[in-house]
């Protein structure tokens, strides 16, 4: 069975994870792996330490990572959330999708025990929130206007404040996890010293909640090229500077600063089998032998692309546009041929630049990870 360690993050602040160009207004709420991959990466190097050193397992041709990583999802309390599986014929039957698609569809994120439930081979129709706001739930309950369903066992690990008695539990699905909104911000002219207001996102987590990722470690003990540090000790340290340096943008006003806590490790599911379907808990960019097998339709598979776009941070001058780059969505069901699978791009700029190229590459991950889904017909 895959294995993880997770790892629960408190926000001291809000969150600024952008979501395109420079459009500030908008923000993301769930951390792609490849963007925390990158931030763990930047720390790295601000130690004076080797980031291609670091990094050569993950781009040995095959990829031997130390660790592979799921991306950032949100938790309320003890209740850790994964992405809803985009193929809802495999969790539902044909009526109930007919009869609540339109509330189904809405769901963006799973509890931790929905999931393990639909990894196991069985539906999820009776574990349904109620269609009616106002009725009592007997088996499913819905935050955040209904976008995170949990089963009812799972309610006591809620935070505290999310607690009712019974005969009100209906009033927990208004409650909210996170808040999105913006807040205004301002920049003064160097040349006229003119103010100019804008708004910036922010998503700010409820009391006992955040975010979590996993680590499914593989090589923990392996030494850290041309360090005393093992990818275990190297991960963690890095890790406990970027609690303090702050994940996404807007970071010099207090986003993004965290504090982490590792938790019990569990497994999820079995293990994926070359060519069956697995579920991606991680973003994915196939290696060029990995297609088309891994998307054939003939395998049932069920995905969605993200352009993955934006700038990076470089000590050698100004931030500058980065490749885009197509990667296989969270959620997707995709049939590998094992683990690992996918690969690490370089995606530093190559366009025309009066000060130059970079002398160093600029990569973005995209090793998959996720359980097996189960064979089962639809």
């Amino acid at each position: 069975m895959p294995k993880i360690v997770p790892y629960s993050l408190t926000f001291r602040s809000g969150l600024h994870i952008g979501t395109r160009g420079v459009n500030l207004e908008e923000t993301g709420l769930s951390v792609p792996a490849d963007t925390f991959f990158a931030a763990l990466l930047d720390v790295w190097g601000r130690q004076a330490e080797d980031i291609e050193a670091f990094i050569a397992p993950f781009r040995s041709k095959p990829p031997a990572p130390p660790f592979l990583l799921t991306s950032l999802f949100p938790r309320a309390g003890r209740v850790r959330f994964y992405p809803m599986p985009l193929d809802l014929e495999r969790i539902f039957s044909e009526s109930t999708l007919k009869n609540r698609g339109k509330g189904i569809r809405r769901i963006r994120f799973i509890s931790e025990g929905l999931l393990l439930k639909a990894l196991s081979g069985q539906r999820l129709d009776a574990d349904l929130f109620p269609e009616n706001a106002q009725d009592e739930p007997t088996h499913g309950i819905g935050l955040q206007q209904d976008t995170m369903w949990l089963s009812l066992l799972e309610m006591q690990a809620l935070p505290a404040s999310f607690q009712r008695a019974p005969g009100k539990w209906h009033a927990i699905s208004g409650l909210s996890v996170y808040h999105i909104g913006e807040v205004p911000r301002v920049t003064i002219s160097r040349i006229a010293s003119t103010a100019t207001i804008f708004q910036a996102g922010r998503v700010v987590f409820a009391q006992d909640c955040g975010l979590w990722f996993g680590v499914n470690w593989i090589t923990p003990a392996a030494c850290v090229p041309g360090t005393a540090l093992d990818y275990r000790q190297a991960f963690h340290q890095s890790l406990a500077l970027l609690q303090d340096d702050g994940l996404g943008g807007e970071r010099t006003t207090g986003y993004g600063a965290f504090k982490y806590q590792e938790e019990t490790a569990l497994s999820l599911g079995a293990d994926p089998h070359p060519g069956g379907l697995t579920l991606l808990l991680s973003r994915y960019h196939p290696q060029p032998g990995e297609l088309p097998g891994t998307l054939e339709p003939e395998k049932s598979v069920s995905y969605h692309l993200v352009g993955i776009s934006g700038w990076l941070r470089s000590p050698e001058g100004a931030a500058q546009r980065r490749k885009k780059l197509y990667m296989v969505g969270e959620g997707s069901l995709v049939a590998l041929p094992g683990l690992p699978a996918g690969d690490i791009t370089d995606v530093c700029p190559d366009y025309p630049n009066p000060a130059g190229r970079l002398s160093h590459k600029v990569y973005r991950y995209g090793l998959a990870f996720g359980p097996a889904w189960p064979d089962s017909e639809r």
